[in-house]
């Protein structure tokens, strides 16, 4: 509630997501995250939410057949670079799987809302003790002009 131009606490949005991703599953995967996001202007929040959301869905809903543990990683730098990864334990990646040459719909929105929005790197393999990782970074992100 209030104004576009405002910060958010995004620990308590990323905490709320993974929450409701996890419920909506009805899989018996946990969902974790460690490290802080701290405060992010709206206009980072939105887009990084909804991104999140998707990546953390798919690691869900595609690496376990049952049960697993899906981590959210966060590092935010002293330069204000925010790197976000989604890992599972899961299965992996479909062979051959590329994101560029990905048709799925939600890779498709997330790489617009990474590349576009946040002006990030989108980029999501296989993990070599198993699993995937999707990973965002963004180069940096200006709390000190805030918008409006």
């Amino acid at each position: 509630s209030g104004t576009f131009d405002e910060a958010v606490n995004f620990d308590e949005v990323a905490d709320r997501v993974l929450a409701m991703v996890a419920e909506v599953s009805g899989s018996p995967v946990r969902v974790t995250r460690s490290g802080s996001f701290g405060v992010l202007p709206a206009e980072v929040a939105t887009p990084l939410s909804m991104a999140l959301t998707e990546l953390v869905h798919n690691a869900v809903e595609h690496a376990y057949a049952d049960r697993g543990e899906v981590q959210v990683r966060v590092e935010v730098a002293e330069s204000g670079a925010l790197r976000v990864e989604v890992l599972d334990d899961g299965k992996g990646l479909p062979p051959g799987f590329s994101i560029d040459s990905s048709d799925r719909l939600g890779l498709a929105i997330v790489r617009t809302l990474v590349e576009g929005e946040l002006a990030g790197r989108l980029a999501i393999e296989n993990r070599p003790e198993g699993g995937a990782i999707a990973r965002i970074d963004v180069a940096r992100i200006d709390l000190s002009n805030p918008p409006g």
